[in-house]
């Protein structure tokens, strides 16, 4: 039978995981320099003393603010258009309802479904509605009332911006950022925002997260669900030679690099320096990238004068590998021997690159993953989970028969 403590406990406590440290003290420093930062700004604001006074709602807004600047809540349009959509409402509640338990009602009501229809739902609003409703039904002036929040809010929204973009680790607003974008940076998700808005259609509620942060969470899942499945690492796949891996170097002509990817059948290739450490990978997308057809010359010509030396001293294409190569300091991944398998299959699957360059110890090139190396392992591992599974289903009395 389940206890009083143990019931209390899983109706009323939070099942939300706790901020961890570093981002409680955070939260508490943007806290403190973001309310100092908002009563300077709201010191230096050409106003009267009752236009500049704070605001009780703003309590409740910094908490969001700073503490939560993820939230769709936190969001400028949330904040601008919950406060002042609020504001003048609960004051037209308060000054032309007559006076009883509704106005304060009222004036919640009409804020929830105003902001809800505007899309700038912020709970502080609410407050901000209950405060200009009770100023109204005191007799104080409009004008002040409406200054002071317009005030408010201009300081709140210079202070959040100026804090939680000086806080490392943190941005803000968090804006969504553009499809071509993510698909540069990110795997194509598996789940689409047409999916997630169907799903949010049925549940026809208000969510405390943004679409994107659902797919990237998502995402992420999948990831560390990958790497606790398959424990393949990289040296599991590279091809145990006493030759060299083949790589390039940063002065091969262009021509011999196109030959050398012909005659193994590769589309990249690493770059190494005379230690055979990897400084760069040439794939074929980055020879496509320098050629240039026009209505004179067609694609094979642009090839062909790409590959071609240029007899002059000085040129103004790409003449060597290491010229037209990604450098490993633009963000080229390179795996080390004991590292899984899933990060190159990231890498890619998001399209980031073709191949990705696996060193040593002594972080030296040993081996090159590109797709067909990961769909060797996947076929390899989908045969033995197959294996098992059918030996697993063979009947005890299947044994074959003694001979007599």
């Amino acid at each position: 039978m389940i206890g009083l403590s143990e019931l209390l406990r899983r109706h009323l406590v939070s099942d939300a995981p706790p901020l961890s440290p570093a981002e409680r003290w955070r939260s508490t420093l943007a806290g403190l320099v973001g309310l100092l930062l908002f009563e300077g700004v709201l010191h230096v604001l050409p106003l009267g003393a009752d236009e500049k006074r704070i605001l009780a709602p703003l309590g409740a807004t910094s908490v969001i603010l700073f503490a939560l600047p993820h939230s769709p809540l936190a969001q400028p349009w949330s904040v601008i258009g919950g406060l002042l959509i609020s504001a003048p409402l609960g004051y037209a509640c308060g000054y032309w309802l007559p006076s009883g338990p509704w106005v304060m009602a009222v004036a919640l009501a009409a804020s929830i479904w105003l902001t809800a229809w505007a899309r700038c739902i912020h709970p502080p609003a609410g407050a901000m509605a209950l405060t200009m409703a009770m100023a109204a039904a005191q007799g104080a002036a409009i004008e002040p009332a409406l200054m002071a929040t317009a005030a408010n809010t201009i300081a709140i929204m210079v202070a959040v911006m100026v804090v939680n973009n000086l806080i490392p680790g943190r941005h803000y607003p968090q804006g969504t950022p553009p499809a071509a974008q993510q698909r540069m940076h990110r795997a194509p998700p598996v789940i689409a925002h047409r999916d997630l808005e169907a799903a949010l259609g049925e549940i026809d509620g208000f969510l405390d997260v943004r679409e994107d942060d659902l797919v990237d969470l998502y995402e992420r899942t999948l990831r560390h669900a990958f790497m606790r499945v398959h424990q393949m690492r990289c040296s599991d796949l590279i091809e145990r030679s006493d030759r060299a891996a083949p790589a390039l170097e940063f002065a091969t002509p262009l021509a011999d690099a196109w030959r050398l990817m012909r005659t193994l059948r590769v589309d990249t290739l690493p770059v190494v320096d005379r230690s055979r450490r990897v400084i760069g990978l040439l794939s074929l997308e980055d020879f496509l990238r320098e050629v240039s057809p026009d209505a004179n010359r067609t694609m094979g010509d642009a090839v062909r004068h790409l590959l071609a030396p240029s007899p002059q001293m000085h040129s103004d294409k790409a003449e060597v590998a290491g010229q037209m190569m990604r450098d490993v300091r633009d963000g080229v991944l390179v795996l080390r021997q004991h590292d899984s398998v899933a990060a190159a299959a990231e890498a890619i699957a998001a399209g980031r690159q073709t191949a990705v360059p696996v060193i040593n110890g002594a972080d030296r090139l040993v081996g090159l993953l590109d797709r067909t190396d990961l769909v060797a392992a996947l076929y390899h591992r989908m045969a033995l989970i197959d294996a098992k599974s059918e030996a697993s289903n063979v009947e005890p009395d299947a044994a074959p028969a003694q001979a007599g």
